[in-house]
């Protein structure tokens, strides 16, 4: 499949970023990920104008969708590039197809298809996200604990959240899905209600339940019922001990 490959770039030591333009010949189940691996291969690497062009900056490390390390925004929607396949955005058949990769917007960029995503681990840091004792294990919540322990951070969910930004104090599905986990591990007392409150403060008060953030997780979080459950355990502490 001919294809031309549209890329954001962006280098630090310039004022502006800009789309460079590469062709490819590639099989519909090729990823996303395998097509820069091999742009980054060519010596030297020249674009449609003939130009030559620097190896492109992204980041990869599993290569399996396990460490959310390749997310990136392809053809308008956050994904990982080692998840996203030509067959999922083309038709064999189709004319003059381009695949476009940008940065994640939310994210300061560091170069190219690169993003500093360390916010996110601030923030859980901020709202105190870690277990002081040893976890509860509750039959209750096993099932929805687990699905919660899938995340992994690649910061997709933020990307289409209109309410979550670098700017204001509202953490993110990421953070809140973490929030909820370590809230039910928790023995009862004191400090766990005033971390269900601390983290329904800055964060599930704050969600719209627009639920675009669960539509493109790439593990497919029910981030819509975890929120639930944590609002449900914040209203069950304010009439009970």
């Amino acid at each position: 499949m001919e294809i031309k490959v549209k890329i954001k770039r962006y280098d630090p030591l310039q004022a502006e970023s800009y789309f460079q333009e590469f062709s490819v010949n590639e099989p519909e189940t090729a990823s996303v990920s395998s097509i820069l691996t091999k742009l980054n291969e060519r010596e030297p690497l020249f674009d449609t104008e003939g130009r030559k062009a620097k190896k492109i900056d992204w980041e990869c490390s599993c290569s399996q969708k396990m460490c959310g390390a390749c997310a990136m925004i392809i053809n308008g929607v956050p994904g990982l590039a080692c998840a996203a396949f030509l067959k999922d955005f083309f038709k064999e058949e189709q004319k003059n197809p381009v695949l476009q990769l940008e940065p994640l917007s939310k994210f300061p960029v560091v170069r190219d298809l690169r993003v500093n995503r360390s916010q996110m681990y601030q923030d859980m840091k901020k709202m105190k996200i870690w277990l002081n004792n040893s976890a509860i294990v509750s039959e209750k919540e096993s099932e929805a604990q687990y699905e919660s322990a899938g995340c992994i951070m690649c910061g997709c969910c933020l990307e289409v959240c209109t309410n979550y930004s670098l700017e204001n104090t509202f953490v993110g599905a990421a953070v809140m899905n973490g929030a909820y986990r370590v809230a039910t591990q928790q023995k009862q007392g004191s400090n766990r209600k005033q971390f269900i409150k601390e983290n329904v403060k800055n964060g599930q008060g704050h969600c719209s339940k627009s639920l675009s953030c669960e539509k493109v997780c790439p593990v497919n979080i029910p981030i819509g019922a975890l929120t639930s459950k944590m609002n449900r355990l914040y209203i069950k502490g304010l009439f009970f001990k």
